[in-house]
Order: structure tokens, then sequence, then C-alpha cells
């Protein structure tokens, strides 16, 4: 099943090696392209992951005036007058550049690629010494790759079998990867809607699962089946995505600094939380009404595309 995921990421791997073989020795090339495969990919997903960032930071920005919008909505009577509200929404969202679904595209990317690297050095470790070749990885390469080393640690081995030999760089992957889940958690605390029960329950959730990330990891890398490989990669991608973290953080408060609007919803949706102020909601019935005209606004609205389509041609 995970077969298929392999092929891309030896072959880059492979690549790097052959541009760089001829300036390291065998060895330092393999080990080179492990880290030369963490800016490969990281290369890629910054763009998407800035186009993430971005859109949760709009979404927060248009959030004032797209909560003004929805409250009308629940008072709208008529299909024209859902219509307009709608349009008036999908203008707004337009005008900013809004695409939700814009950070569900990184981890479709970075998923991948760990998985297909853990099963490249899976494959290549001490439980698989008949495999003969891994992905896009020839006989010879899988032998050279297998006698590369990281501080005399065989990158095939597991990091269970070197004790603290590999505890520098895990303590240094664990640090990396603990700042940016913080400067995460520390802008998403600017943002959420506490009032919001899972919102809120999604960020205390987050909150309790930093306190227990490190040792879970600590615990992974000294006792689950972890190639050396896997945490020289770990430790790389998280390096280079806090230095990432940390410049896109600073283009985010200069460019899109977070308006005094949103931060006063924030605070009042703590304070309602804090009190235990339930925010009013509709009941069934109006919710079955609100959502049954919003369909119908949304016909309205196709239909008028498609009348104003030939119109606009002719």
């Amino acid at each position: 099943m995970f077969e298929f995921f392999m092929y891309p990421v030896s072959g880059i791997m492979k690549f790097w090696h052959w541009l760089i073989s001829g300036f390291v020795d065998e060895s330092a090339a393999w080990l080179v392209s492990v880290f030369l495969l963490v800016l490969t990919v990281r290369g890629i997903v910054i763009p998407l992951n800035w186009m993430s960032l971005r859109s949760a930071r709009i979404g927060a920005l248009i959030r004032p005036e797209n909560n003004d919008i929805s409250k009308e909505m629940n008072r709208a009577r008529t299909t024209e007058e859902m219509a307009a509200l709608i349009k008036y929404q999908q203008d707004l969202m337009k005008s900013y550049n809004y695409k939700p679904a814009a950070g569900c595209i990184p981890p479709l990317i970075m998923i991948p690629v760990f998985i297909g690297l853990y099963q490249v050095i899976l494959r290549m470790s001490k439980i698989e010494q008949n495999s003969k070749t891994v992905g896009m990885l020839n006989t010879d390469d899988v032998a050279a790759f297998r006698e590369t080393t990281f501080y005399g640690a065989p990158i095939t081995d597991f990091a269970r079998d070197h004790g603290d030999l590999l505890n520098p760089v895990l303590i240094a992957a664990i640090v990396f990867t603990m700042a940016n889940s913080i400067i995460a958690l520390v802008r998403g605390f600017r943002t959420t809607q506490f009032d919001q029960k899972l919102n809120r329950r999604l960020f205390i959730f987050m909150g309790f699962l930093l306190l227990f990330v490190p040792f879970f990891l600590w615990h992974l890398a000294h006792n689950g089946p972890i190639p050396v490989a896997i945490i020289i990669y770990w430790g790389c991608a998280y390096w280079i995505t806090l230095i990432q973290t940390i410049i896109f953080e600073i283009v985010l408060r200069e460019f899109y600094p977070l308006t005094e609007e949103v931060n006063a919803m924030r605070r009042e949706s703590l304070q309602n939380w804090r009190n235990k102020e339930k925010q009013p909601t509709l009941t069934k019935e109006e919710k079955k009404r609100v959502s049954r005209l919003r369909l119908e606004a949304r016909k309205y609205l196709k239909s008028n595309n498609q009348q104003a389509g030939p119109t606009a041609s002719e």
C-alpha cells in the first residue's frame, strides 16, 4: 500500500546523491541527500504553508463582518434577502482572496513524504537484509546507504540501538518541534473564539497535547522502530520549519495585523466563556428555515448567473 510513496522519495534522494557524489564521499553523499530531501520538500511546501497561514489570518480579520452577515442571514425572511447576503459574503471573501481550503494542502504533501521516507529506510534496515532494491534505489544504492553512518551509528539502524549517542540530535529535534508548536498555539490563542465549543475544545486539546509531546517523542525514539535517518530528517525538517515559522509570523504581524475588532471579539468570547454566558442560538425549526432559505437563495443566484452569462456574451 505504501510502496507508491517510496518512489518519489527515493528518486529525490538518488538525484541529490548523484549530484553531490562528485564532491564528497559515498557515505556523506547519502547523508546529505536526506538533508536535501528536507530542503526539496520544504521548498515545495513553503508557498502552500504561507497560503494556509494567510488564509487563516484573513479568516480571523473578516470574522467580525462575517459574523454580522451570519446574524443578518438568521433574520432573513425572503429568498432575495438571503441571496443578497450570500452575494455580499462571497464578495467579501473574494476581496480578500480568502480560500478556506488552503490549509488542507500542506499535510497532503508532508504526510506522504514522511511515510515514503520511513518505508524506504525501514526496508533498508536490519530487518530487511534480503532487500535487493528499494523504490528507485538499486542494489548498489541500498548497500551504500546501509554503510552510511552518523556519529558512528548506521543511519538504517534503529535509534534505540544506540542509546545516548543520538540524544543531542533528538533533544534538538524535540526543541524545534516544541518551539513551532508554541508559536502556533500563541497564534491560535489570539484568534480563537472561546465561546464556541468546538474551537475552545480544540485549543485546549492542543495545549494539553503540547505538555505530553516531548515525553511521547522521547519514548518513541528510544523504544520504537525509528531509524536513525528518520531522527536526522525530523531534526532538519523542524529546524527549517522553525526558521520559516518565525519569518512568516513577522510577515503576518507586519502586513496582516489583527485589528482591534478582532481582539475585542476574542476578549469578549473569553469573558463569555469564563462567565458561562451562552450565546443565543436558533431553535431547530429556525435552523431548518434558514437552511432551506439559504438553499433556495443559492439556486436563485446560480439561475441569475446562468442567465447573465449568455447576455454578457451577446
